[in-house]
């Protein structure tokens, strides 16, 4: 499964020659102008300006038996001269449906075959780059849709080091390449699941898989909701590569306050046939919609004290107004009309029929300072028998 985050591998002891690898996953995510770890790298020598995407990886549609001339453009941005590996290989698709590509010490038999560079090695000083061409040869017997392949670079070995540890950096460019013919482009959701982690935390995992015969850009939405309002959103736009699975992690931060959340899981993508990876035509969209899934989630600490508060305002509240009605209807069925006799006063009143002051006043609706004459008509409870 694809997880967007990079695993630290450890090389081993001593006098074991050690590579570490760092294959460029050559993304159909985002266009870059150049590809490259530890300060070298490539990029297309002539991106075409109709499709962003040829900044970063070549982009052809090519005909069997066609040649197609090209240039890769190497660079060496770091402070120091450096010799430098420059070969074809084929493409390959590591877990979760991600693009990578093969080993130099790995066989040719697709792409990697028809592509022939002027160079296979190349030294530039610091601060400089140079153009190497290469010719992509398609043979009349290739398939029908799309091919990839791979042009790597690679720093080349230096002098085994004290320690037996030798290192080198490879980044790489994709190639791809479409025959024309029956294109089919047809996706399929195949599952979204949502996993609990141990601190709290979602993790999103949708899978997509790929029917047709060429890559499709798949915009992948997950959004999640709390009382029926958006709560968060997750997802991008992500290659789905030819007659292959894709799987994403996205992660949902503990929510503060809990409760219950329901995820949906969609996507969509550009409706047509003769549509070119990484242009935008402005075509229908084809949609897609998966599973919707609910989840309760706890609150953090401080929000569930913060939320018992509330709830013991809301019940002390609900009491009160239980209360106070309770206690009007009480009046309106049993108080009776009594007439002020002289001397009398709102508290002394009070004592005599076991009331508040204050209920007596609210009741009649005597305003401050609260002075009561002689004959004046009142509600009161019954007096005691």
């Amino acid at each position: 499964m694809a997880i967007f985050d990079y695993k630290k591998r450890q090389s081993v002891w001593s006098y074991v020659v050690a590579s570490i690898v760092l294959i460029g996953i050559f993304s159909l995510i985002d266009s870059i102008l150049a590809i490259g770890y530890g300060g070298i790298g490539g990029r297309p020598a002539y991106p075409r300006s109709d499709n962003p995407r040829t900044e970063s990886i070549f982009v052809h549609t090519l005909e069997p038996g066609s040649v197609q001339e090209e240039g890769v453009l190497i660079l060496n941005n770091t402070d120091e001269q450096k010799t430098l590996l420059v070969y074809a290989v084929d493409s390959v698709v590591s877990s979760g449906g991600v693009f990578a590509c093969q080993q130099l010490s790995e066989s040719k038999k697709d792409v990697g075959n028809w592509i022939n560079l002027a160079k296979s090695e190349v030294t530039l000083d610091s601060g400089t780059n140079e153009i190497i061409p290469f010719t992509i040869t398609v043979p009349s017997n290739a398939g029908v849709g799309e091919q990839n392949g791979c042009i790597v670079i690679q720093e080349k070995k230096q002098e085994e080091v004290q320690t037996g540890v030798n290192i080198s950096f490879r980044t790489g460019l994709r190639v791809l390449i479409t025959i024309p013919g029956e294109i089919v482009r047809d996706l399929e959701i195949i599952g979204f699941d949502i996993e609990l982690l141990d601190d709290g935390r979602r993790l999103f995992q949708p899978s997509v898989r790929n029917l047709g015969n060429v890559s499709i850009d798949a915009d992948v939405q997950i959004v999640t909701r709390f009382f029926n309002l958006n709560y968060a959103q997750h997802g991008g736009k992500f290659p789905v590569l030819r007659n292959e699975t894709s799987d994403w992690n996205f992660e949902l931060q503990k929510p503060f306050w809990g409760g219950w959340y329901q995820s949906s899981f969609a996507i969509e993508y550009e409706k047509g046939l003769d549509i070119e990876i990484g242009k935008e035509t402005g075509n229908e969209k084809i949609r897609l919609e998966g599973l919707s899934i609910w989840f309760f989630s706890t609150p953090k600490p401080i929000a569930l004290a913060i939320e018992l508060v509330i709830l013991f305002l809301i019940g002390f509240s609900g009491f009160l107004f239980w209360f106070s009605k309770k206690q009007n209807k009480w009046i309106k069925e049993n108080w009776v009309e009594y007439k002020v006799k002289t001397g009398e006063d709102i508290n002394s009143l009070a004592g005599r029929f076991n009331v508040s002051w204050k209920l007596l006043a609210k009741t009649n609706k005597i305003k401050p300072p609260y002075a009561l004459k002689k004959g004046q008509k009142i509600k009161t409870p019954p007096a005691s028998k």
